[in-house]
């Protein structure tokens, strides 16, 4: 039998602007993609845009009960457009989750899914292009800390959901394959707040990108 306490915190000023900050991204890119067709050079990239497929990451938190300090992984994806000679902006989200153990159990988890713009300065050289931008976004932590379990049943388990600022410093290096697929590689640090204490979860991530 699942008992236990269930414990939600959230942060309601980020909660009531979730949806502005939705229209306000989407009236951003709209704005952004027009400025770029008038302003970009022939034969230069006017977006990139694509999948992070693979993003092994260490996760640092901790709850009521315990400190968190495991690996995990996720899936994420990017739109990167590019103004003027350096400049660039776009909207980059995605999700990682951790399983974890306790002392009595080996099932918790812990996820966490963000999104929000990405604003920074790219330079192409050849086939590589290289960025280093700034995050910040909406974003949602759930753990489910199980503390006890006998066999396939949770006899004592906890559930904590809160909404927070998630925002990360982004590098990355992107290799063209084709004048139109690139392959991408990047860094980043997804801090935000948990149980009033700092959340840390540096992330590598691969990817495809497809330009324009």
């Amino acid at each position: 039998m699942l008992f236990g306490i269930e414990s939600t915190g959230s942060n309601l000023p980020i909660n009531s602007n979730v949806q502005l900050m939705k229209k306000i991204i989407l009236i951003a890119i709209f704005l952004l993609y027009h400025f770029m067709v008038f302003s970009q050079d022939q034969g230069k990239n006017i977006y990139s845009g694509g999948m992070l497929i693979l993003q092994p990451g260490y996760v640092f938190a901790e709850n009521n009960h315990q400190q968190i300090r495991d690996s995990n992984f996720g899936l994420g994806g990017l739109l990167r457009f590019y103004m003027f000679k350096y400049l660039t902006a776009g909207i980059f989200g995605g999700s990682q989750k951790t399983s974890y153990p306790s002392t009595n159990a080996q099932t918790s988890s812990i996820s966490i899914g963000y999104g929000g713009p990405m604003v920074g300065v790219s330079k192409k050289t050849g086939k590589f292009r290289y960025t280093a931008a700034i995050f910040a976004g909406p974003g949602t932590i759930r753990n489910l800390h199980v503390e006890n379990q006998a066999g396939n049943v949770l006899t004592e388990a906890y559930y904590y959901k809160e909404s927070s600022l998630v925002w990360s410093p982004m590098l990355s290096v992107d290799f063209a394959l084709t004048k139109r697929l690139n392959v991408t590689l990047q860094g980043v640090c997804l801090v935000a707040e948990f149980n009033e204490k700092p959340f840390y979860n540096p992330v590598l991530q691969l990817g495809v990108l497809f330009n324009r």
